[in-house]
């Protein structure tokens, strides 16, 4: 196969499995080749095709490597001052791979671009610096946490090293726990969520009554998962009981899967059972399911949800039932 089936895919002429043939065509390394497929990725910027761009973007990151690093994070600039609807999700996978290809050439692209006049090209680079950070890196992220652009915020606490690794990185992220821009605190309790010590429950509860939904839809979980097995349980399940009554459906969904992870007796979903979102009352099933062994008391819980009026609910709950009974 050429490059031209690749192209009728890109320009949705063709349905087909694009990855197979980029794999094929990148392994090659020809330099014809990638010639044209910048030529052609120009020709998907202009034209606003995401999906074209992103297939070429993949093949040239495969045939040139390194050499390509600079004009791909222009593309992902560019694509972050374009259409809200546009993430860039996978220019960002096809530029990981060139930065874990060749981490030493990237990071001398990445870091002069940090200095960029055009705030998307700076905010490129702010991502990047993130796959290719080094201990000196912290101080620049540092001051991105502090940027009047909420982006940017973002950016930054993105690019951190882990908050396990760093305690710098974990004071970061705690304090913007407390920032002006929902996005931003939502996006903090994520990163503490899988690997901050418990003692971070006791920054992650005020938030209960954060005014912004997002902020407390995930919020549950990351209570739940840092308390669990800890001294932090009963802080954690004052504070899941309170989101397990929030007006939010996401919210006590959340909750619900919060109690799951923190163990210990599930009293409290005895008052979701009758939830009226039914996607809640899926979540009290999946919680069920995996804890019925350490608490068999949700068992008749089970039983009533595997009559409920949500089919999903239903069969979630038959299933686990059977389950149980080792008859599924």
């Amino acid at each position: 196969m050429t490059v031209d089936v690749l192209l009728r895919i890109a320009d949705d002429m063709l349905d087909d499995d694009p990855w197979p043939l980029i794999r094929e065509l990148g392994a090659t390394g020809d330099a014809a080749m990638a010639a044209r497929t910048r030529t052609e990725l120009a020709r998907c910027v202009r034209a606003g095709n995401w999906y074209g761009r992103d297939l070429l973007a993949h093949l040239l990151a495969r045939l040139s490597g390194a050499e390509v690093f600079p004009l791909l994070l222009r593309v992902y600039a560019d694509a972050l001052r374009g259409d809200r609807d546009d993430d860039g999700e996978r220019l960002r996978i096809a530029l990981g791979l060139v930065m874990h290809a060749d981490r030493a050439a990237c990071r001398t692209v990445v870091v002069p671009m940090l200095g960029d006049r055009d705030p998307e090209a700076r905010r490129a680079a702010l991502w990047a610096l993130g796959h290719v950070f080094e201990a000196s890196d912290l101080e620049t992220l540092r001051r991105a946490c502090d940027d009047p652009d909420s982006e940017t915020r973002r950016v930054a606490l993105s690019a951190l090293p882990g908050v396990r690794e760093d305690p710098r990185a974990y004071a970061l992220v705690v304090a913007a726990l407390r920032d002006p821009e929902a996005w931003v605190r939502h996006d903090a309790v994520l990163l503490l969520a899988w690997s901050a010590p418990p003692a971070v429950v006791d920054h992650l509860a005020p938030l209960t009554s954060d005014p912004d939904w997002c902020v407390r839809a995930v919020l549950g979980e990351a209570i739940g998962r840092r308390a669990a097995d800890s001294d932090r349980v009963p802080a954690a399940a004052a504070a899941l009981a309170d989101l397990l009554a929030d007006a939010g459906s996401a919210v006590r969904a959340g909750a619900v899967r919060g109690l799951g992870l923190l163990g210990g007796p599930l009293d409290a979903l005895q008052s979701r059972v009758d939830d009226p979102d039914w996607w809640v009352r899926a979540a009290v099933v999946d919680v069920l399911a995996t804890a019925l062994r350490r608490w068999p008391a949700g068992r008749p819980l089970l039983d009533r949800l595997s009559v409920d009026t949500d089919a999903t609910v239903r069969a979630k709950a038959t299933a686990a039932l059977e389950r149980a009974d080792g008859t599924g």
